[in-house]
């Protein structure tokens, strides 16, 4: 009786979920601020420019006024790079899912650093979870895991949670621990 219940609950809730709302937690529950590469650079020493002020807006989490900022000034070529990072983690937090989409994949094409190349494919990959592009977003987070990248462990996390969500099997027997 209990176990008929319990499956009869569990089959009502996973029914009602779509699959754009699991891509949208697994978004939410990886997105974490990036820290400030920009302004803390040692060369960075203007504290008053449009720039500054849109980083401190950002590192604040008033991303909707930080976006205002960011659209009020042209890069420099030298900063584009950062400067599509930071705008597209603000339209990721702001629920603009397409627009970070193509703010990070900018940056991912115009950075040089590998560090920093991988950060915005990370991005980019949860960017595509939150519009519910699964197809996209597995493509990068394989892509980071194979070329061993520092976000590799939480890619894999995510594409192991994403193919339990695909099969309905799978997550029965783990919600049951079998």
């Amino acid at each position: 009786m209990v176990i008929t219940s319990f499956l009869g609950s569990w089959i009502i809730t996973e029914s009602v979920k779509s699959p754009e709302d699991e891509m949208l937690e697994l978004s939410n529950a990886h997105v974490k601020p990036c820290m400030d590469y920009w302004t803390t650079d040692t060369a960075f020493i203007d504290t008053i420019s449009l720039e500054a002020q849109a980083m401190k807006l950002y590192v604040k989490g008033e991303y909707q006024l930080a976006i205002e900022a960011f659209q009020h000034f042209e890069p420099k070529d030298k900063d584009e790079a950062m400067y599509n990072l930071y705008l597209g983690y603000c339209y990721l937090k702001s629920d603009f899912s397409n627009l970070a989409i193509l703010h990070f994949d900018e940056s991912a094409k115009l950075f040089n650093k590998f560090e920093l190349i991988q950060l915005s494919k990370w991005y980019l990959a949860l960017a595509y979870l939150k519009k519910g592009d699964q197809e996209n977003a597995v493509k990068i987070l394989k892509g980071l895991i194979e070329i061993n990248a520092k976000q590799r462990y939480a890619a894999i996390d995510i594409l192991k949670k994403i193919d339990v969500s695909n099969n309905p099997i799978k997550s029965l027997r783990l919600t049951l621990g079998l």
